[in-house]
């Protein structure tokens, strides 16, 4: 089979069960986001080769992230609050690292930093989409939990990489 079906073409694409929705919806959109938030941090994984530790960790998150496209497009298997927790021990260990912040900062520094950044704003847009299903639907709590937790981690990050490389964080005013 090619990667071409002409299934979508008429702006429709299928979902889990054989289910045709159309693309524009907020539930296309918003797994198409996290598909974006994916492939960014693939980009962080590619400038962090270097260190095992980042890499893996970014790994790990695209993995979950697929796991929450899948449970948006009607699989049964969802994030748990162990990985919420997990972020929360995640976040706090490479924060202890930091100085506190009195201000916002620019998104700048190493080219990872800056990478890390722009994942940081991905996730937050994919957030504000789940965001929007949650309070039409009720349902994807732990999936919003889950993002809003990684983009944390993700600005957490951006900071430790430049820390690490001495480049001194800019104020936003």
């Amino acid at each position: 089979m090619g990667i071409y079906t002409r299934t979508g073409d008429q702006g429709e694409t299928s979902i889990f069960g054989g289910v045709r929705v159309r693309k524009n919806t907020l539930l296309i959109a918003a797994y198409g986001t996290l598909d974006e938030l994916s492939s960014v941090l693939g980009l962080c994984r590619a400038f962090s080769e270097s260190s095992y530790e980042l890499n893996s960790l970014l790994k790990g998150v695209q993995h979950d992230i697929y796991l929450i496209g899948s449970r948006m497009a009607g699989a049964e298997e969802k994030i748990d609050e162990r990985k919420i927790e997990d972020m929360e021990r995640a976040i706090d260990k490479y924060e202890e690292k930091l100085e506190k912040l009195n201000s916002f900062i620019l998104p700048s520094g190493t080219k990872l930093a800056s990478v890390l950044h722009v994942a940081r704003a991905v996730c937050r847009r994919a957030e504000r989409k789940v965001s929007t299903i949650y309070e039409n639907e009720g349902t994807y709590l732990m999936e919003l939990k889950y993002l809003n937790r990684l983009s944390d981690l993700l600005f957490v990050l951006a900071r430790n990489e430049n820390r690490k490389a001495n480049s001194k964080e800019e104020l936003a005013y």
